[in-house]
């Protein structure tokens, strides 16, 4: 079974993979003849009349023949830019990816040692989850000792799957279920860089991310209907700091699972000898 941080690396290969092919593909105008596209027709033994186009960069050279019949206009720097926006969804799909799994992953063990006091005071939480309800069957199952850790940790898992963790919001939602006190402050601290930088990093990215997916990276307002540019920079800044983000605090709330199972084991001993 793989862990939330299998998950996440998986989940977030695709941002890389795109931000490495928009470093490929980066040009400033392909090239169609000089002696460069000579030198390559005698080496790939093309006929004179076919058609062919270079992308020449600092770290890449490519030709582009006539039967894979690409558009220049495809590989014009607004087209690419298309690859940059799409690392952004990838990144921040992962981020969302990579929350609910920790969640689903620890929920039970908390709700287990906790047992009534599990469930954060702070006015965040509760307001996330103030649309989760109980039916009075879902109640009686709760005075069941045996399966009320995992009947609990299911129902919550499934509502935070039903709703949106995309948010900067939702992973201090999700640390302070897990016995983080203040995460934010304390994912700062472990990776020492300014909390509100990173959280408004986070929370320009995931902004981003859904003015892509719903509005095609568009404003929308008044005349201008054209999509906002997107720089390469940006989006290394923005799909890194997410990487770190989500490493970051999964090593918090691993060492965090290792003292609740520590506390854990603890008292079944005490109780053992009782």
């Amino acid at each position: 079974m793989m862990t939330p941080r299998q998950v996440f690396e998986d989940s977030f290969r695709m941002a890389e993979l795109l931000m490495h092919v928009y470093r490929l593909l980066e040009n400033e105008g392909l090239k169609t003849d000089g002696d460069l596209v000579v030198s390559l027709r005698g080496v790939l033994a093309c006929e004179p009349e076919e058609q062919m186009q270079l992308i020449v960069n600092t770290v890449f050279l490519g030709c582009i023949r006539e039967n894979a019949n690409v558009p220049g206009a495809h590989l014009k720097p607004q087209s690419l830019q298309n690859l940059l926006r799409q690392a952004v969804v990838s990144g921040c799909t992962a981020y969302e990816t990579y929350l609910t799994a920790v969640l689903q992953k620890n929920i039970f063990s908390v709700i287990e040692l906790k047992q009534h006091d599990f469930f954060p005071e702070a006015k965040d939480v509760n307001d996330y989850f103030s649309g989760l309800s109980l039916s009075i069957k879902d109640s009686f199952r709760l005075l069941n000792n045996s399966e009320r850790s995992v009947f609990l940790g299911q129902k919550i898992v499934s509502y935070v799957q039903s709703k949106n963790v995309g948010s900067v919001n939702g992973l201090a939602t999700i640390g302070l279920l897990l016995g983080l006190d203040n995460p934010w402050l304390q994912l700062g601290g472990h990776l020492q860089r300014d909390t509100e930088q990173v959280k408004k990093m986070v929370g320009e990215a995931l902004k981003r991310r859904n003015m892509i997916v719903h509005k095609s990276d568009r404003l929308l307002e008044g005349d201008n209907l054209e999509k906002q540019p997107i720089a390469f920079a940006w989006t290394q800044q923005a799909v890194d700091t997410i990487k770190h983000v989500c490493l970051g605090f999964d090593e918090l709330v691993s060492a965090r699972m290792v003292e609740h199972r520590g506390e854990l084991a603890a008292r079944q001993q005490e109780n053992t000898h009782v």
